[in-house]
């Protein structure tokens, strides 16, 4: 069984035989993800990289698709989030904007009351 992503090799070092199963991290880097050495003929070695890379893989899948649904859960938190967020700034505005509007309708003009604020801030120092 082999992947884009996972490939097995078997080396013959000396005497003995080394199964890798590698892990393609970036279209031009690799490393080895698991290893055995001191196989004594290279269909051991073989034998050894057929169980252990579908073992190797279905790991990985199970831990991603673990992984997969919590990334979900903490974007829907976050959407939800930034929807009350949302929610919140246009109420405030809609409050701003009526509060605006019933001093222009009582007659008070905005520019007195910045104004008004201005100068009693200026008391403070």
């Amino acid at each position: 069984m082999s992947s884009k992503k996972y490939q097995s090799e078997v080396l013959q070092e000396g005497d003995t035989w080394t199964a890798r199963i590698t892990r393609q991290v970036t279209s031009r880097k690799s490393i080895v993800s698991k290893q055995q050495q001191d196989f004594s003929s290279e269909a051991d070695a073989q034998a050894w990289v057929e169980t252990n890379l579908a073992e190797f893989i279905n790991t990985q899948k199970s831990a991603n698709s673990r992984q997969g649904t919590s990334r979900k859960s903490q974007e829907e938190i976050k959407r939800q989030r930034s929807s009350r967020r949302a929610e919140k700034t246009e109420i405030a505005k809609r409050e701003k904007e009526a509060a605006l509007e019933a001093k222009q309708q009582a007659g008070q003009s905005p520019e007195v009351d910045a104004n008004f604020e201005a100068e009693f801030d200026s008391f403070d120092d």
